[in-house]
């Protein structure tokens, strides 16, 4: 296998040719540079595994390099190698991806160990890159066919009612058991979101169909991947902001199908994580912004997430629910509907043990 690749980056020739010599006899090739101008050609040229760069050069400094690399989104892997044992200046380059920070002066194995550390952190983004391109593939694939299978039912003639509740129910079943969530969830939302749309004075018609279009809220969760969805712990922030993609896939799979039905399924599933303050997402609409719609089965996705068991919590109490659910009165959920939704409290409560008794 060829040699792993490695860029010295100082401005004094005596540490770059003690670098090369050192690093060489373990059998990586080095490429030498005597400031960041020269590094920059050279990594333009010629393609480098790993950049070793001293902090303090005349003319631009070794962080410039850095952010550089950063911007640029290069998976090189790098070390800082500075006479400044500096904290701050430790945590800055940490910040901008730098793999590892030697303070001159260091040993030879000090030197081989953090290399390798760097190497393998960089092997392992790579592997993490293409398993996330992968996964992004197949979940694309999944979301293609599943719009590929609404388009042709919506082709062949106009749902109603009855082959809409079938298609959105089927769906709704493969979403929920990849999300580790039940058809008794599931269909919960969708009594739920009706029974508040009807007590909030919607027609019944309108009422119904948010009810049969309410379980689909979600169906944008068949292009996420499992080690995100399925993971039984908080998600680290860039997993959150791929989780957070779900509503507008969901919605890209149901619209414009020639469905009026999976029409408002779309809208309930780009709008359901919408908040009242405009902290939402996708689209950070405000208020009245976000379409009633949205809005219901916001409240009913809330309330019955807070009170369903979940792999990595305990199911709390409604009491307890209805308490952080007020706390976002206004701030996150609609005040009317949910005044709504708790004056109707019985109603829900007694149509959740409907649905778990004609569960088989």
């Amino acid at each position: 296998m060829p040699a792993e690749r490695i860029l010295v980056v100082d401005d004094e020739a005596p540490v770059r040719r003690t670098l090369s010599r050192v690093l060489g006899s373990f059998g990586y090739e080095c490429g030498l540079a005597g400031s960041v101008a020269e590094a920059r050609e050279q990594l333009g040229s010629s393609s480098f595994d790993i950049v070793i760069c001293d902090l303090r050069m005349p003319g631009e400094s070794g962080m410039a390099l850095v952010e550089e690399l950063e911007r640029n989104g290069t998976e090189i892997a790098v070390l800082m190698a500075t006479g400044e044992d500096d904290p701050q200046i430790a945590h800055a380059a940490t910040e901008r991806g730098v793999d590892g920070y030697l303070i001159k002066p260091f040993s030879s194995n000090e030197l081989l160990i953090n290399v390798d550390c760097a190497l393998e952190q960089s092997r392992r983004r790579h592997r993490q890159k293409r398993e996330s391109e992968r996964s992004l593939r197949e979940a694309h694939e999944r979301a293609s066919d599943v719009r590929a299978a609404l388009i042709a039912a919506a082709a062949q003639e106009r749902l109603i009612d009855e082959q809409g509740t079938e298609m959105l129910s089927r769906l709704s079943e493969v979403v929920g058991q990849r999300d580790l969530e039940t058809g008794t969830h599931i269909r919960r939302i969708g009594r739920h979101s009706e029974l508040l749309a009807g007590a909030y004075g919607l027609p019944e018609g309108e009422a119904r169909g948010i009810g049969l279009a309410a379980p689909m809220h979600d169906v944008g969760k068949v292009a996420i991947p499992d080690a995100i969805l399925l993971k039984p712990g908080p998600l680290t922030p860039g997993e959150r902001e791929v989780m957070q993609r779900h509503s507008q896939i969901g919605h890209d799979i149901l619209a414009h199908s020639g469905s009026p039905l999976l029409d408002l399924a779309a809208t309930i599933a780009l709008t359901h994580h919408e908040r009242v303050d405009g902290n939402g997402y996708p689209g950070g609409m405000r208020g009245e912004e976000t379409p009633i719609a949205g809005r219901i089965v916001a409240i009913a996705d809330v309330f019955d997430a807070l009170t369903s068991e979940r792999p990595y919590r305990e199911a709390i109490s409604t009491e307890q629910a209805l308490g952080i659910m007020r706390d976002g009165q206004g701030t996150h959920l609609d005040a009317g509907l949910l005044d709504c939704f708790v004056d109707n409290l019985v109603a829900i409560e007694r149509a959740s043990a409907e649905v778990a008794a004609s569960t088989p």
